[in-house]
């Protein structure tokens, strides 16, 4: 993981950033709590999940609160139960998806604080992947940003496995421009770059990394 910090902070400084460094956020699908707890204690920022029912089974076998981001699909049937569990999805890909949160926010503290939220944005356009194309996804942080107890912070996309490097960076560097279109200082972050491919990511305005696999060499998934 070190390492990992090591070729954040040196993309950071190749691309001239004056801004504070990405947040790690590790994705431990398939990896054991004992796991989640070495990677907390490293210091990552906050622990992604794809799947809800793993973060609620998880943390129950963990027994404490854990700063779990939603990364993967939600589907609105399954808000319910996982949602006061979750600090942040990165995964809104439609309309009905913002008001569902919304409306179960409401039902479980009227009072309570605002749920912090991304954008999906299927920049490449996969049809194997969800999202807001680029041409709607303004229009859809405008939309979330008028939720009462949705706090929109910005846009997330994944590029295709494998892509060049010319394609990451023209799919990332399209993200960072949409995110600046539509106001920094309102939305200010980019969740964009993941194992393969975190360094260009960085380099083209990051804030916030999902990084699995390449945090985890030299780990010990028995501790």
């Amino acid at each position: 993981m070190a390492r990992v910090r090591e070729r954040i902070a040196a993309a950071h400084a190749r691309a001239g950033r004056r801004d504070p460094l990405p947040r790690l956020v590790a994705v431990t699908k398939k990896r054991s709590p004992a796991l989640i707890e070495a990677l907390l204690e490293f210091g990552v920022d906050a622990i992604g999940e794809n799947r809800p029912e793993e973060i609620l089974r998880k943390e129950a076998e963990m027994g404490r609160a854990v700063p779990w981001h939603m990364i993967g699909h939600f589907q609105r049937k399954k808000i319910a139960r996982a949602l006061p569990s979750i600090k942040m999805v990165h995964s809104v890909h439609s309309v009905e998806l913002l008001s569902a949160l919304d409306h179960r926010l409401i039902e479980i503290d009227p009072e309570g604080p605002p749920l912090p939220v991304l954008i999906q944005v299927n920049v490449a356009v996969e049809a194997s992947k969800q999202g807001f194309d680029l041409a709607e996804a303004r229009d859809a942080a405008d939309i979330a940003a008028a939720f009462p107890r949705l706090d929109c912070r910005g846009f997330m996309t994944m590029a295709p496995f494998e892509a060049a490097e010319s394609e990451l960076r023209r799919i990332f560097a399209a993200l960072r421009e949409l995110r600046d279109g539509a106001g920094p200082e309102r939305f200010p972050e980019l969740s964009m770059g993941m194992s393969d491919d975190y360094e260009i990511a960085v380099e083209e305005g990051a804030t916030m990394l999902r990084i699995g696999s390449a945090l985890f060499d030299g780990m010990d998934e028995d501790r």
